[in-house]
């Protein structure tokens, strides 16, 4: 075997985990650029199952990809004009709030009680998101006026405050606030969620990046398949019809309601 091959062969073993972060994450990115979500609840339990990577460094490269995906889909809504920033921002503030006060008494409170009590309320969520029609509403006008937009808030805060507990991302929250709360078309209310997480896990990355968390390789191949990934799956959600998008999101929210059912039941991590 030539010295060649065998240098190949020996870059592609030292490679093999940051190619396989790639890919993992590549898929991740197109699901949850589709519909609105970061897709840490896709990549965090395939790092760790999959590439046995600890809670810890898992979670660090997760934040880092999902910038990736946030950034490179949120630019393609952004295009399309398919982005509420006004909102976003708004409704950021209540989540980050929630998350802060969230991750200060997380540990005086049962996770598994939350998450046996959040999987549920998302499966309301999913029939609720099954069972809504598309309607032809402006960017800037909602419905309801003040009080849905309160409620809006109120729901934000109290996203923020349990996914700080429970250790997911936001976006599976703020795209029914603002599609079932608001009105907000799915489209935008995905466009805007992907700008609001792009917020969030940017700061949190360079939180764990400075306590020197996590493998800087596996990041940066995790935000290169991110964008990659954000890329395909902005494209193709622009593309879905809204009512097909909402039973993508359906299937994948009741997934994932399952998935948190059964950790909060048996203490078990999927």
């Amino acid at each position: 075997m030539s010295r060649t091959l065998l240098f190949f062969n020996a870059l592609l073993r030292f490679m093999l985990n940051e190619i396989l972060v790639l890919v993992f994450v590549l898929a991740a990115g197109i699901i949850g650029s589709m519909i609105g979500v970061g897709g840490g609840f896709i990549i965090v339990p395939m790092l760790v199952l999959i590439l046995d990577f600890s809670m810890h460094e898992a979670v660090s490269t997760s934040l880092a990809s999902i910038c990736g995906i946030s950034l490179s889909s949120f630019l393609i809504y952004a295009r399309n004009g398919r982005v509420n920033y006004k909102l976003g921002v708004s409704l950021e503030l209540f989540t980050f709030s929630g998350a802060i006060i969230g991750s200060l008494i997380a540990s005086r409170l049962s996770c598994r009680f939350l998450e046996v009590l959040f999987s549920l309320t998302l499966i309301y969520v999913s029939f609720m998101m099954y069972r809504k029609t598309e309607e032809n509403v402006d960017t800037e006008v909602f419905r309801g006026g003040f009080p849905r937009l309160s409620f809006a808030y109120l729901s934000s805060f109290l996203a923020g405050f349990i996914a700080s507990m429970i250790g997911i991302g936001g976006g599976v929250l703020k795209v029914p606030v603002m599609n079932l709360i608001l009105n907000v078309p799915i489209k935008i209310a995905i466009g805007t969620s992907e700008f609001m997480i792009f917020i969030t896990s940017l700061s949190s990355t360079i939180s764990y990046h400075l306590q020197g968390v996590g493998n800087l390789y596996h990041k940066i191949f995790g935000m290169v398949g991110g964008f990659i990934g954000g890329q395909v799956g902005s494209r193709i959600g622009l593309k879905t019809k809204s009512h097909s998008l909402r039973r993508i999101f359906v299937a994948v929210l009741l997934c994932f309601s399952v998935l948190m059912m059964i950790k909060g039941l048996t203490g078990i991590s999927l």
